[in-house]
């Protein structure tokens, strides 16, 4: 895997030295459920993919385990899961002291009187029609290169290189070789499974082809789904359910793709279309009502068919889809009949408890190999059924937000939304974005001047994503992965959020500042911790700093939206202003501006002159700035009302509490003087307050932190 990749996966390291494995995995008889139980509990590449029913998994997962041998990212694999084995230890021996304490039959009292309450109201809460669509790509990055070099889709080939593997063609599947892989052990797979017959393909990864690619797809599934979410290059969550609603109300047929697709966009601008909303809420109802679940179910096959049909007829590439109540049947679907192919859940519980039931638990979402191997340890768990069976024991061992969740996948269920429904909802932190993250694995690097280097540039990477994206972050967390794959990370939190404006320049260097003062303090922690391992014990050496990843991860967002501000309403007059504030304008007296009195901001944001007059080349400039946060006013065809003018006895006003300047209501309502008051609060003045206050307070924390560290090593 590249450098230029945003999401990397553990690579594993051949080492020089004694790669010998226990006589179980080289028995002459051949590999044993030993190899395959450790291999699947220890290894990502050990897990199955699309493309590889059949193949010799136990064969393939001592190869595995031979190849990586005692490399130094598998002795921390044994280590974590020794953990894991002691976990499992712990709540066996929970549920043990349960059984030997409970005085009546607790299973059925807690699955009478709790679980089945929340998976009654979980099941209240299902879609009446299957319209939730999981758009996946078929090997995605392969067949990119696949359009422009054919011969690739028949010999076992991947994209990558010896050290990692990000995709591989579907005859590279055969013999185990998949994604999350390293390249040398894809090599071993093919040539000792094919008996030398075949070699593995490598071709090197292209990125802007990927994007490039990536923009077409989403091109065409935004046609069917304004609101869609890619949650990858080759990953698209869809709802067709209101295109699909338009289609079967269209009685005369006389409703084109194009008529639908321009319908779509409007509604997802209620605000502006309030009577096309209601609109929409009937048809919705009237859908239900007169159409039976076999006409809709059959329509919504077929419109998903023409959907895939048309990526590959616009893009050349294959994609497989799944289609049901909610997205996470949805997303185990869409793996069911690749490649190319697409599979039906519908929305009664008979048909989605026959389609979950029999899935071992690995198939879900969110389960990965450590939950696994717990839940088997703990309760026996292989397949969806039996962790509803278990379910009693399940809510019992595990907290309640994992309990909750493993409830509602033993059911079949998903309460994720993944579209805004309101115009407000989705232009707050880009639809509810929790965080955005870059993050990068290289060759180890020990120089300090390296890693700054590396830092710098996954931070400006990361920077021009928030930027497209018109985010403003407050917590800032660096991610660091050591040689040894010791995970180290650190976070800080700022009281002002950086990106107030988006073409600010300094909010860039201001990141990278904090990204590397936590590198900085990552590096003193762990080589005080290798010191205190040496003071104790003279044969430990302790680990050096020398890095393999760097990531950076920015959340805790500001809304656009302050709620905070104060209430415009205060400032409102109607023509009866206090007498003495008449007599100051009438007379041309200064005029004290109310920021003085505005708690929010700061006495030192005054300049020398009591007066505060924000420049009109300034005000156009920052206007110009801040038309990603609000329309500009020049877009109103009506004149601009003057400001700088008392109210009239007839007129209503309301005065900007920063630079008095006045500006009279019209039909646009405060438009303007919201746009105003942007304007001067995005002044310079302003501003580098805010900055100068950060500054201190960060100064004032680590000045504490030091003096608690030096009294601490006296």
């Amino acid at each position: 895997m590249t450098e230029n990749q945003s999401r990397v996966y553990p690579m594993l390291q051949q080492e020089d030295d004694d790669t010998s494995l226990p006589d179980e995995y080289l028995a002459v008889g051949g590999p044993t459920a030993a190899a395959t139980k450790e291999a699947s509990a220890l290894l990502i590449s050990a897990s199955d993919k699309a493309g590889m029913v059949g193949i010799d998994r136990e064969r393939i997962n001592a190869i595995l385990l031979r190849e990586s041998g005692n490399s130094t990212f598998m002795q921390r694999q044994r280590a974590m899961d020794e953990n894991t084995n002691k976990k499992i230890e712990d709540l066996k021996r929970r549920l043990f002291d349960k059984e030997n304490s409970a005085t009546n039959d607790w299973r059925r009292d807690m699955k009478q009187f709790t679980i089945d309450k929340l998976l009654r109201n979980y099941r209240s809460q299902r879609r009446r029609i299957s319209a939730c669509a999981v758009i996946d790509m078929d090997g995605f990055f392969i067949s990119c290169h696949i359009l422009d070099h054919p011969h690739l889709e028949n010999i076992p080939a991947c994209v990558g290189g010896t050290s990692m593997i990000s995709t591989s063609n579907y005859v590279a599947r055969q013999y185990g070789v998949r994604a999350a892989m390293p390249g040398y052990i894809g090599s071993t797979l093919v040539k000792e499974l094919s008996g030398g017959k075949q070699t593995l393909t490598f071709v090197k990864s292209d990125f802007d082809l990927y994007k490039k690619k990536s923009s077409e797809v989403r091109a065409v599934l935004e046609e069917y789904d304004p609101n869609l979410q890619m949650h990858s290059l080759d990953e698209a969550y869809m709802d067709i359910g209101p295109y699909l609603e338009r289609q079967l109300l269209d009685q005369t047929g006389e409703l084109s793709h194009e008529d639908i697709r321009k319908n779509l966009l409007v509604k997802t601008n209620p605000s502006k279309h309030n009577g096309d909303q209601s609109a929409n809420q009937m048809s919705k109802i009237e859908l239900h009502g007169m159409l039976p679940l076999s006409k809709m179910h059959a329509a919504a096959k077929a419109l998903l068919h023409s959907i895939r049909q048309k990526v590959k007829d616009t893009t050349g590439l294959t994609c497989s889809a799944g289609l049901s109540s909610n997205f996470l049947l949805a997303k185990i679907a869409s793996d069911v009949n690749k490649p190319n192919g697409q599979h039906f859940v519908g929305p009664s519980e008979e048909e989605i408890n026959d389609f979950v039931n029999p899935l071992p638990i690995r198939k879900v979402n969110g389960i990965g190999r450590v939950m696994e191997k717990t839940l088997r340890g703990t309760c026996g768990v292989e397949t969806v059924k039996d962790l509803y069976d278990k379910r009693a024991e399940v809510y019992f061992l595990f907290k309640p937000a994992t309990a909750q969740f493993l409830m509602r996948a033993s059911i079949g269920y998903s309460e994720g939304k993944h579209h805004a429904s309101t115009e407000e909802e989705s232009s707050d932190a880009d639809d509810g974005r929790k965080g955005i993250s870059h993050e990068r694995t290289f060759s180890p690097i020990s120089s300090w001047s390296d890693m700054c280097t590396k830092l710098e540039g996954i931070t400006l990477s990361l920077v021009d994503d928030i930027r497209t994206k018109n985010l403003r972050p407050k917590t800032i967390t660096l991610k660091v992965k050591l040689t040894n794959f010791d995970i180290l990370s650190r976070a800080t939190t700022r009281d002002v959020a950086l990106f107030q404006n988006c073409n600010n320049r300094s909010s860039a260097q201001d990141l990278v500042d904090i990204v590397i003062n936590l590198l900085k303090e990552a590096k003193r922690e762990h080589e005080r911790e290798g010191t205190s391992k040496n003071d104790k014990s003279a044969m430990s050496t302790g680990s050096p700093f020398s890095v393999r990843l760097l990531g950076v991860r920015c959340s805790n967002f500001q809304l656009q939206k302050d709620t905070n501000q104060l209430s415009l309403d205060r400032y409102r007059t109607s023509g009866h202003m206090d007498n003495s504030f008449s007599h100051m304008v009438s007379n041309n007296e200064p005029q004290t501006s109310p920021i003085v009195n505005n708690p929010y901001v700061s006495r030192k944001a005054m300049p020398s002159s009591e007066t505060v007059l924000v420049d009109k080349a300034q005000t156009n400039a920052t206007n110009s700035k801040r038309s990603l946060y609000r329309p500009s006013l020049s877009d109103h065809s009506d004149p601009k009302p003057s400001c700088n003018k008392a109210p009239t006895e007839n007129s209503k006003s309301v005065q900007c509490p920063l630079c008095c300047k006045y500006f009279q209501t019209d039909k646009h309502g405060n438009a303007e003087i919201n746009a105003h008051i942007d304007s001067c609060l995005n002044t310079s003045t302003v501003k580098e307050l805010a900055r100068e206050e950060t500054l201190c307070a960060n100064k004032k924390i680590e000045k504490k932190r030091r003096r608690l560290t030096d009294f601490f090593s006296s």
